[in-house]
Parts: structure tokens; sequence; C-alpha cells
């Protein structure tokens, strides 16, 4: 595994933990929560949960996320974008805790959601979908991880370009995960995408492209 992508993965899951809406112009899209109650929830416990997560008490971190949810739902219908995120946040704590089975199962909440609510393409369904894919990497269910990897990087590329960090970590979850299915030719295609993208925008020199490049130079010799 390169340098480097365990990092970014895990900035990325802390990062969408706190993330708490949806850009402006998707929210100009799609229709108004219905609010069950007036004004809006009590975020204590949410605020509780980002503490436990940054100090690592993921069990608490859990149990805030879950109090918020049930606090949640007495504001928000049960398919608002309010509640996709609240599930997004619980499947971030349960695929820290190692309950894969139990992350994929609140993530798959967030992407129904999602699919209504902000359509087929948004930053917001591929960060979810990476999220699925990591959890059925850490599995070893690596043909359902491929599945949810090819659907972050359609959206992706379609909305940040090749040239974009999210870009290289699906690239790369894809290289290993079609060399655990023995595809090697997908595997070295996906190989030297990261490499191209490290080379740009790293330099030829920098130990990150060097590891690259020395995957894909393995890769193609098993080819031939």
């Amino acid at each position: 595994m390169p340098i480097g992508r365990t990092i970014f993965i895990s900035l990325l899951l802390v990062f969408s933990l706190f993330f708490t809406g949806c850009n402006g112009e998707e929210k100009e899209s799609i229709k108004t929560s219905k609010v069950l109650l007036k004004g809006t929830p009590n975020e204590d416990n949410y605020q509780l949960a980002q503490k436990y997560f940054a100090e690592g008490e993921n069990e608490k971190a859990l149990a805030a996320q879950l109090k918020q949810l049930e606090e949640d739902l007495k504001y928000y219908a049960d398919d608002s974008l309010e509640i996709a995120l609240t599930y997004n946040d619980i499947g971030l704590v349960y695929d820290e805790l190692k309950e894969y089975e139990k992350a994929i199962e609140y993530y798959t909440k967030t992407i129904k959601i999602d699919e209504v609510r902000l359509g087929s393409n948004s930053t917001e369904r591929s960060t979810t979908f990476f999220n699925i894919a990591l959890s059925y990497d850490k599995l070893k269910e690596y043909d359902q991880a491929i599945e949810y990897y090819l659907k972050a990087l359609k959206i992706d590329e379609l909305l940040l370009g090749t040239n974009h960090e999210d870009v290289l970590a699906e690239y790369e979850g894809l290289a290993e995960s079609y060399e655990h299915v023995s595809k090697v030719n997908l595997s070295l295609k996906y190989s030297k995408k990261a490499l191209a993208f490290k080379e740009y925008n790293y330099g030829k020199e920098d130990l990150r492209t060097k590891e690259a490049r020395a995957e894909v130079e393995a890769k193609e010799k098993k080819i031939k």
C-alpha cells in the first residue's frame, strides 16, 4: 500500500464525521425536509460524539450518535438529508469499531435517502459509496468493494475531474482490490492512473511516486 493512503483515508473519515450539510446548489435542488416538531434538535450528543471520536472513544461516540439520531427523528422526517447525515456518522463510528457489516447497514440507509434527495450525482453520494467500498475491503469482500469504488469513481471523475485526491484514493482502492481477485490487468490499469497522478502532483522523485512506479513495474512483470 503506497505511503499516505491510510493517512489520507483516516482524514477523509474524520472530515466526513464533521460534515454537517450539502453544498448550496444541491440544497436548492431538493425539497425542504418535513419538520415534525418546530425548531431544531438539541445537538449536545452530536458535539459529544465529535469529542469522543476525536479522542478514540468510539463506543462512547456510538452511544452519543445513536442518542442524537433519536433526537433528530423528533424534528426531521426519516427520509430527510439531516437523518441521512446522522446515519452516515453512525456508519463511520461502526467502521472505526471494526463492525463493518453494521457500518455498511447505515451507509446504505444514507445512500437510499441521498438517491432521492440529491439525485444520481453528488459528492455526498460518492463519499458514502467510497466508505462502503472501504468496509467491504476490510471484510475481504473484494468484488463488492470494487463495485462501490467504481460507483464512487464514476461520480468523482465527473464532478471533480481526474486530478483530485478523492479520485486518487479510488484508483488505489481499485488497484488493490483487483489484485486481490487476481485481475492483474485491471489492477495495473488503476496503478498506472495512480502513478500518473503522483508524477504530476508530487514530482517524479517523490517517495510516493517512486513506490507507485515500483508497484506498476512489479505488476507489468507478472503479466509478461
